[in-house]
């Protein structure tokens, strides 16, 4: 099959055609041959036809071997990324873990601000707890003083009714008689 013509573009300066090139120039002798009268056939050059037919046979093992080729060779590159990548987490790891230990200072300090704040936090719940209690327990005895100063009050608003009144029409020294209402 080496002694077969090879069809060459002119546009290409004598290289060899690809197959899509050669399927291009066989639509092409199809869509300009002549048309049989009456039927849906053509009438094609047949030597035409088959050379551009052996040289896609040709063609199509170099351009699977191209094929091929490529695939690898982007597995290849795909592989070499994905250890070098993997490369670089394992240094970035190995650098994390050095500055970890490089700033255990900084864990000591950071778990003592946490104790400090969970303290803090407690301290201030107490506080909270110890003022409610401090307000509750005025509050109370607030409301005890002015519970007694009520009845007090009302003792003497009382002690005021049952008094006989000294003047006429019943009327106290201070213009009327008050009642409770």
């Amino acid at each position: 099959m080496d002694d077969s013509p090879t069809y060459t573009d002119d546009d290409r300066d004598g290289e060899p055609l690809s197959v899509i090139d050669l399927l291009d120039r066989i639509e092409g002798l199809i869509n300009a041959s002549r048309r049989v009268p009456l039927t849906p056939n053509i009438v094609v050059n047949e030597e035409e036809i088959l050379d551009a037919l052996d040289q896609i046979r040709m063609s199509l093992p170099d351009e699977i071997k191209e094929a091929r080729l490529l695939l690898e060779e982007r597995d290849t590159r795909l592989r070499e990324a994905g250890q070098e990548a993997e490369q670089m987490v394992a240094i970035a790891q190995e650098r994390a873990e050095r500055l970890v230990d490089d700033h255990e200072i900084a864990r000591r300090a950071a778990s003592e601000a946490e104790q400090m704040l969970t303290e803090a936090r407690e301290r201030g719940r107490r506080v909270r707890r110890e003022a409610d209690e401090y307000v509750r327990g005025t509050m109370e005895e607030l409301e005890a003083h002015l519970t007694a100063t009520l009845q007090t009050v009302r003792k003497g608003l009382e002690t005021l009714e049952d008094r006989p009144s000294d003047e006429e029409g019943g009327r106290s020294r201070r213009g009327g008689r008050r009642r409770r209402s």
